[in-house]
């Protein structure tokens, strides 16, 4: 269904908009405002109802189709990064360059409202899949991507990689994997979480980890939630100062208001499906302020 077909069989509290020039999503009701950008199946904004927003958005951005969106939580699928070899293109796959098709759209009285939005393989020429987000926003907003084999045998890696807008990523604590392994793609050596995870420097680290993280931000100051099922990877990054200065889409002053927390399953722990055979994949993100102990 295109945004054109869809805009007047939107129930309450979901229109079909456009942002930065680009076809989109808004939800709004009483539990806070949504938006999703058809390309990439980009969810850009999260604001809880009285709250400020949860994800972060670069102004220095693209907004344009077939361009990626620096922010929000993008779609990183078939492959993370270059892929395992290192050498595929687009990086992170072509999901997030792609526009993606409204499946269902649904609300509530209670302001709870849900997207489904569905990408097929044949839209690249690529393998035989078929893809569905699902973009649920109640008291929590939570993200679910699934991903089902056609007649052959697929094998992909996928992130959902979350941007989470924070007061200074300086001052921010990341606990939850406490002894937990990862790669640290800045030297490439194995290594073991010691504590809660602080920004000091540039940070680019592939957990292996199927645990929830939560996040202290004492600048805003609230404790963000990241839980999640169908994920053997946790992937935390900030650029820091030389690497944002270097990104185009990235102000270089930026990189103290967000940092990713994503969820992914990349490297040794892709994903293998059957032919017929579906995988879910999904994070749910909750914001408390510290008003609320």
């Amino acid at each position: 269904m295109s945004i054109e077909q869809s805009a007047d069989h939107l129930p309450q509290g979901i229109t079909a908009v456009t942002e930065n020039g680009l076809d989109a999503f808004r939800i709004e009701t009483a539990l806070g405002t949504v938006l999703v950008y058809a390309n990439g199946a980009h969810v850009a904004e999260w604001t809880p109802a009285g709250a400020d927003p949860v994800l972060w958005m670069s102004k220095h951005s693209n907004f344009q189709t077939g361009k990626a969106v620096r922010g929000g939580i993008p779609i990183c699928f078939p492959w993370f990064g270059p892929g395992r070899a290192g050498d595929l293109t687009p990086a992170h796959g072509f999901a997030r360059i792609t526009p993606w098709t409204l499946l269902e759209a649904e609300a509530d009285e209670t302001g709870e409202a849900r997207l489904a939005l569905g990408l097929s393989g044949d839209q690249h020429d690529a393998e035989d899949f078929t893809a569905r987000l699902d973009v649920t926003m109640g008291h929590a907003l939570t993200v679910s991507l699934t991903v089902t084999a056609g007649t052959q045998p697929f094998d992909y890696e996928e992130a959902l990689h979350t941007y989470l807008s924070v007061g200074d990523a300086r001052k921010v604590s990341i606990d939850g994997l406490d002894q937990d392994s990862y790669l640290d793609k800045l030297d490439d050596q194995q290594k073991v979480q010691q504590g809660a995870v602080h920004f000091t420097s540039e940070t680019d680290r592939v957990y292996l980890s199927t645990k929830t993280a939560h996040i202290t931000d004492p600048v805003h100051p609230r404790r963000l939630r990241v839980e999640k099922t169908g994920s053997a990877n946790t992937v935390i990054w900030n650029p820091w100062t030389d690497k944002a200065a270097a990104m185009p889409d990235f102000g270089a002053e930026e990189w103290p208001e967000m940092c990713c927390v994503e969820t992914a399953n990349c490297l040794a722990e892709s994903i293998y499906l059957a032919p017929g055979e579906s995988h879910t994949m999904q994070v749910r993100i909750t914001s408390e302020d510290f008003d609320n102990h």
